[in-house]
């Protein structure tokens, strides 16, 4: 009876159709919510030998984005929908995307609708070749060509060259990925609070492969990545992924150190040679503020690493849900595993485990 079922489960296995999950959070996208449903059935059209389910995470969001976007989904459509309790941030959301999905890979989108149709079928096809991460980066920017668009790409390619991450890691940055089950069931087991989701991706290892495409405008509203939180991430992936900071506040220590031993010594030649006093002030007010300044910046660089070690050891979870709402649910033989990253409390409410 055992080797009958087993044999049934491979038939089975052998047989299903792969479900894929597409991920997409949101935040305030009420404009966009028609666009991404119109896309979800592109998507299903294009690769009609595939499942979908589309997973909306909703971070907080005060425009009705999560019920206009179940208003407008079709008939047939296999949604999950989060809500989340307040604004979390968008790497909360796709982390809370890969906890809730329940496909054999999923492929994030954003909800602002800048990636075109034939990126879903080209990810498909790498995975398909055995690619268990598929990064895709910007051949074309949308973004305005200006300081912060040149900031952003000096911003990845330092990472990319002084982090842990393998060399697969595209130094452009990655926009979208597809990730396999087992990648997503790595990264569901990571605890960090503070994350870039894309290098935990990375991180995992497996095999990496990349895509370019061109990045097109938003068609309503403004995007609500804002400096703050470009600044947090830069903090967040240098901090979880590099050593270099502290490097650089030691090197940074040393340097200073050894200008303030110089410009000292100079004063006090100086004024041997023209038998002459040496400032005094001068020189007091020079070393305290030399010293005071090499021993704030390092104090405030280890602080980064104190208070995020600091944010973990609390133990809050990197996300609530408010609200979780299945659509059309996908059968048992359709699903991959799904993984128990996602608890319900006693009083409805989920939230990301640690």
């Amino acid at each position: 009876m055992t080797r009958q079922a087993d044999l049934k489960a491979d038939m089975s296995d052998s047989t299903r159709r792969p479900l894929v999950s597409i991920i997409v959070p949101a935040y305030d996208e009420a404009p966009n919510v028609a666009g991404t449903v119109e896309l979800f059935h592109q998507i299903r059209r294009s690769q009609p030998d595939v499942d979908f389910e589309i997973v909306l995470v909703d971070d907080g969001s005060t425009d009705n984005t999560a019920d206009l976007f179940i208003a407008a989904l079709g008939e047939d459509d296999v949604a999950r929908v989060a809500s989340f309790s307040r604004n979390f941030g968008s790497h909360a959301g796709v982390s809370a995307g890969f906890a809730l999905c329940r496909g054999d890979c999923a492929i994030t989108l954003s909800a602002d609708l800048q990636e075109p149709l034939e990126v879903i079928g080209r990810f498909l096809d790498e995975w398909r070749a055995g690619n268990d991460i598929v990064w895709a980066i910007r051949s074309v920017r949308a973004m305005p060509k200006g300081l912060a668009n040149k900031l952003a790409l000096k911003f990845n390619d330092f990472f990319a060259k002084h982090s842990e991450l393998p060399a697969s890691y595209p130094k452009e940055g990655p926009s979208q990925m597809l990730v396999s089950r087992p990648v997503i069931d790595v990264v569901n087991a990571m605890p960090e609070l503070n994350r870039n989701i894309l290098a935990l991706v990375a991180w995992s290892g497996f095999r990496q492969t990349t895509l370019s495409f061109e990045q097109r405008p938003r068609p309503a509203s403004q995007s609500k990545w804002t400096t703050s939180k470009k600044i947090k991430l830069v903090f967040d992936s240098f901090v979880g992924f590099s050593a270099m900071p502290v490097f650089l506040t030691l090197l940074l220590g040393v340097l200073f150190s050894a200008l303030g031993f110089v410009g000292a010594l100079a004063t006090l030649v100086v004024a041997l040679v023209t038998l002459s006093a040496p400032s005094t002030v001068a020189l007091v007010l020079s070393g305290v503020f030399f010293v005071g300044g090499v021993q704030l910046g390092c104090i405030g660089m280890l602080g980064q690493y104190v208070y995020r070690a600091g944010d973990d050891a609390r133990k809050r979870p990197l996300y609530v849900i408010r609200q979780l709402r299945d659509v059309n649910p996908p059968s048992v033989t359709q699903r991959s595993s799904v993984n128990a990253d996602v608890r319900v409390a006693s009083n409805g409410l989920a939230a990301g485990t640690r």
